[in-house]
């Protein structure tokens, strides 16, 4: 959509963009905005970003974290603030991939009304079960929950989590139920507890619980198996032609001087080609993208495309 924020912000733009020449970018403090609650593989990016412009830039940078609604409630916080580069955001597939097919009324459009900085990197994510849990496998977890149907829920906290869910449920013709979070950290609390028996959870987010031994990986959401867990098959390897990614990307209000959009990006790109910042998200499972702007804007619009199948799949209904 078009709107009157829109071509405000524009208007804004241009003329914000003498200032800019003129006064050195940062001045003062940075927030990263991230749409979700701590812990999760957007805040755990956001920090590491944040670490980076401070010690690169001598910045002060201040993580937020807005969870809630399917990344709703940040991404519109976001949405509303200046346009002076001095609130940045974290994207997911939740909160613009999504977001169209998630919401009747969304106020914004997720491609038209933000500056698309570019992209940290695309992460599948592990099926976890609770390790004391029956289920071995995911031909277990058939057998399972056709032998009790109403009886076998997966936790989910946001769309990246529910998708996988509800693909796997249409797939497979499980009779398996979703149970909603505001929290990843609250869904992992329930399903280490048994209050859940299943839910899908990004690399990033789940290494650690399954380094602790709370949980066991039982399949991954990618078309292949993850050298980090090459020992746990895909679930394309039951159900083929299952594949699904999510994303963390950096976004910004519409109408943000274009030098500060190039030059925010350009520290992305400098900070995912750092070895400690590059090892440890690979490590945890994020395969990273060198993306401009404008190649991260194409990627965004493809997956806007990809999301209207997996909403129509899942039988996802605008809220």
């Amino acid at each position: 959509m078009i709107n009157r924020r829109t071509a405000i912000a524009a208007a804004g733009a241009a003329l914000a963009a003498p200032s800019f020449a003129q006064a050195a970018y940062p001045s003062r403090p940075i927030r990263i905005v991230v749409p979700a609650g701590a812990g999760g593989s957007g805040d755990i990016t956001a920090r590491l970003f944040g670490k980076y412009l401070e010690d690169s830039w001598k910045a002060n940078v201040v993580v937020e974290n807005k969870a809630g609604a399917n990344g709703l409630i940040a991404t519109e916080y976001l949405w509303k603030q200046p346009n002076d580069g001095y609130t940045l955001g974290i994207a997911s597939g939740s909160t613009h991939a999504a977001a169209p097919y998630l919401f009747k009324k969304l106020p914004y459009d997720p491609l038209k009304d933000f500056e698309h900085i570019g992209l940290f990197g695309v992460l599948g994510s592990a099926l976890l079960v609770p390790a004391n849990s029956p289920i071995q496998s995911l031909k277990d977890l058939v057998a399972y929950s056709k032998a009790n149907p109403g009886k076998v829920f997966f936790g989910h906290f946001n769309t990246s989590s529910q998708v996988p869910g509800e693909m796997l449920k249409a797939v497979g013709q499980l009779p398996i139920e979703g149970v909603a979070y505001k929290t990843i950290a609250n869904a992992i609390t329930d399903l280490i507890g048994g209050q859940i028996q299943l839910m899908f959870v990004d690399y990033v987010a789940a290494a650690s619980h399954i380094e602790s031994g709370k949980v066991r990986p039982i399949a991954v959401s990618e078309a292949k198996r993850n050298p980090r867990l090459p020992n746990v098959p895909a679930v394309a390897e039951l159900y083929p032609g299952y594949e699904i990614m999510a994303f963390l990307a950096l976004y910004a209000p519409a109408g943000t001087p274009a030098p500060v959009v190039t030059k925010v990006n350009r520290a992305m790109r400098d900070a995912l080609a750092t070895p400690a910042i590059r090892t440890r998200l690979e490590t945890l499972g994020l395969t990273l993208r060198d993306y401009s702007p404008d190649d991260y804007r194409s990627f965004l619009a493809r997956e806007i495309e990809n999301w209207a199948n997996y909403a129509k799949v899942a039988k996802i209904e605008p809220q």
